[in-house]
């Protein structure tokens, strides 16, 4: 198959149904009986969490079509969390009852929480990488948006697109982390990036797993190669050696069927979540769900 095949891992589909049937299970088995979902959750520590819930809820239902029989369960431990101005836990919140279809009936205090957000380029001087910046900015949008709140996405997108490098790509040195979560605050300002954004990305592509993080770098990881393969969809680019991302992707998954950063790490939550909707962008999500054996046999 040829590089940046519209289906890159169709050549391994007995692989990938293994993969999430064995990713459904890990999921599952991360629900606390009282609600919610926790990664490091056992037989004697139930410690639900918000940014969990939204992860595997969203993994399960939107990527992988389970229906949850603690959806109830799931929507009350979310309600229940305190409403704080914070976006990340805005965000979540409010992402996770959409996917369960649940209406929020503290809606008008997190609307107003959501008002209160500044949605402006953050003195990056306050946060350890300019990937954790912009994504909890791209969280901020994204609540305004969902809300109908008023901002200014031309000055936040010209303030951002300056500070690109000449050569393309974002942070100090350019990496690909940086560059896709910069891409992802210009797409919902409505400014696309420019053009050697995307010169950049495909210079980052390597074939044998996919993508590295930076020019000089060796050793990758299942987030780089995650940044890699979304920023080419957003961006309108066929993925270079989209079988070897495919391929890294799925090397991630551990023995109880999470995903984590590298082969023989520990597997998370969030990890899981963000390779599931990776593959899910390689191939169309209906087609991923129908490759679920569980699921076929329903």
């Amino acid at each position: 198959m040829s590089p940046g095949s519209a289906n890159p891992v169709e050549t391994c589909r007995h692989t990938l149904a293994s993969a999430l049937e064995r990713a459904r299970a890990y999921l599952l088995e991360r629900q606390s009986p009282g609600g919610g979902f926790c990664f490091y959750r056992g037989y004697y520590v139930e410690e639900p969490n918000l940014s969990d819930t939204w992860h595997a809820v969203a993994a399960l239902t939107e990527l992988l079509g389970e229906v949850l029989p603690g959806k109830d369960s799931h929507a009350s431990f979310i309600i229940g969390q305190a409403i704080a101005p914070q976006p990340f836990a805005l965000y979540c919140r409010v992402r996770a009852l959409l996917a369960l279809g649940v209406d929020d009936t503290r809606a008008e205090e997190v609307r107003s929480a959501a008002v209160a957000l500044q949605a402006h380029l953050p003195d990056l001087a306050k946060y350890p990488s300019l990937a954790a910046a912009l994504q909890r900015l791209e969280c901020t949008l994204w609540l305004k948006r969902h809300f109908g709140l008023a901002w200014d996405p031309a000055d936040l997108a010209l303030a951002l697109r300056q500070g690109e490098h000449a050569q393309g790509g974002f942070g100090t040195p350019p990496n690909l982390l940086d560059t896709a979560a910069a891409i992802a605050v210009l797409m919902l300002c409505g400014r696309p990036p420019a053009s050697r954004t995307g010169e950049f990305v495909n210079r980052m592509a390597v074939p044998g797993f996919g993508f590295r993080l930076t020019a000089g770098s060796l050793s990758p990881h299942l987030e780089t190669v995650c940044a890699g393969i979304c920023s080419c969809r957003r961006l309108g680019l066929p993925i270079p050696h989209a079988e070897d991302a495919a391929a890294f992707v799925l090397s991630c998954q551990t023995g109880n069927g999470g995903f984590a950063r590298a082969a023989g790490a520990l597997p998370h939550i969030t990890l899981t979540h963000l390779a599931l909707a990776t593959l899910a962008r390689l191939v169309a999500p209906q087609a991923l769900r129908d490759m679920i054996p569980s699921r076929r046999s329903a």
